[in-house]
């Protein structure tokens, strides 16, 4: 795969990802999302208090797709999923929400990648990981992290998406 190759791929991955980010959360969990930044970084640690991650392979490598939320805006958004309110929320039916929409956000990103890119590409299920402060040291190593930060409803979340091509 050439790096021109690549750029697309990468720029067609953004792209669908983050469709489906605000697609999903738009219609499942009525929030509003926009899409503020985007940058690459060599390296990041999360701020946030629950994180979902989603492995993705291809045929042409594979990486990893991470959201990161606090856990008021969590709870929002679960709470609506459910049609509840966010007090009434368990951290386990938290943590099973958020799990839910990342796989709702990952299928909807799998079929739109493998449409714009012509290759067929698999997902994991997710991963929940909480706790203030926490790390995820799961991605491909010597990748760099591209991130997505969203607005919803004032509050801030990021998208965290790393994918090492095959040579």
């Amino acid at each position: 795969m050439t790096a021109t190759q690549a750029q697309a791929l990468d720029a067609k991955m953004v792209n669908a990802i983050s469709s489906s980010v605000m697609e999903v959360l738009s219609s499942m969990a009525n929030t509003n999302v926009t899409l503020k930044s985007v940058n690459a970084r060599t390296d990041y640690t999360p701020i946030g208090d629950i994180s979902a991650i989603i492995g993705i392979m291809g045929e042409s490598g594979e990486g990893m797709v991470g959201l990161c939320f606090n856990s008021p805006l969590a709870k929002m958004m679960v709470a609506r999923l459910l049609g509840i309110e966010p007090a009434d929320l368990s951290d386990d039916d938290c943590c099973d929400g958020i799990g839910e929409l990342v796989n709702m956000i990952s299928g909807r990103s799998k079929t739109a990648l493998s449409e714009n890119t012509g290759q067929p590409f698999r997902m994991s299920l997710p991963t929940i990981i909480k706790g203030k402060g926490h790390e995820i040291a799961s991605r491909p190593k010597n990748t760099p992290y591209l991130l997505m930060f969203f607005d919803a409803e004032g509050q801030e979340f990021v998208l965290q998406v790393s994918f090492k091509f095959s040579n």
